[in-house]
């Protein structure tokens, strides 16, 4: 049971911050010999990310839905927005498929890696971008959905790569944080429906077990979460991250070999 609690943690913490959940759990899989925790715990430890999501948006969310009742052309239009940066990784998911998962090796995950420690290098000064998500352009959700695609690849973190976007077309980093965040909902419900399917055929760990996993990722998702947004505010720190990734680049690279 205590195996899956840290696994609920792992998954919280590298889900948001900008570090890649699937590279470690390449790491953690090929590298410690440590089995898959099947479909009906991956559907808990997605839900629990995506509870933690919901309960630190839960104003942004309740009033997005309000307004995209009440036919706000403001929500509508962000909403609009999520959807078409949805789109790339839907895409690539749907068309490459299982060849995706021909990469989710030690080397793959090591060059995923690096390409994140590159990315959050490269974070612009905290200074920098002044634009709301009221003032997000088309182009740059479509960018942003971009590199969320491209975060397929393990050990390339999704939440570094859209937030590095979103802070280069010139959010905020409060916004560009937001906005990577709330597009993680339709990707991580993704992920629980594929999952769905296996959760029947294949046997899974207690309820009570299922629960705790969920409840430890949503607990420490809502931590990283907030670890992210005041790391925006101190690039030094969220840089520092860089090495750390690199650290696990080396690792991966001297399990595999």
């Amino acid at each position: 049971m205590w195996p899956l609690v840290a696994l609920g943690v792992l998954q919280g913490l590298t889900e948001f911050l900008p570090i890649s959940s699937s590279g470690h759990l390449v790491l953690v899989k090929h590298g410690f010999h440590v089995t898959a925790p099947g479909a009906a715990m991956e559907i808990a430890l997605h839900g629990g990310t995506l509870l933690a999501i919901i309960i630190m948006y839960r104003e942004r969310l309740a009033s997005l839905i309000r307004g995209g009742l009440a036919r706000d052309p403001a929500s509508w239009r962000l909403l609009a927005q999520l959807a078409v940066a949805s789109i790339p990784a839907a895409v690539v998911g749907y068309t490459l498929g299982s060849r995706i998962t021909a990469f989710f090796t030690l080397s793959g995950a090591s060059l995923g890696f690096i390409l994140t420690s590159f990315l959050l290098w490269m974070t612009p000064a905290s200074e920098y971008g002044e634009r709301h998500l009221a003032h997000l352009r088309w182009s740059d959700a479509l960018w942003i959905g971009i590199a969320q695609a491209l975060a397929l690849w393990p050990g390339l973190s999704r939440s570094g790569s859209t937030i590095v976007m979103g802070r280069t077309v010139g959010l905020d980093p409060a916004s560009a944080a937001e906005f990577s965040f709330l597009m993680a909902i339709p990707v991580t419900l993704g992920a629980m429906l594929l999952s769905w399917p296996d959760m029947t055929r294949l046997a899974g760990p207690t309820p009570l077990a299922l629960g705790l996993g969920m409840l430890a990722s949503a607990v420490t998702g809502l931590f990283a979460i907030k670890w992210v947004k005041r790391l925006l505010l101190h690039n030094r720190t969220w840089r520092l991250l860089g090495f750390y990734t690199l650290g696990l680049a080396l690792i991966g690279w001297f399990i595999g070999g």
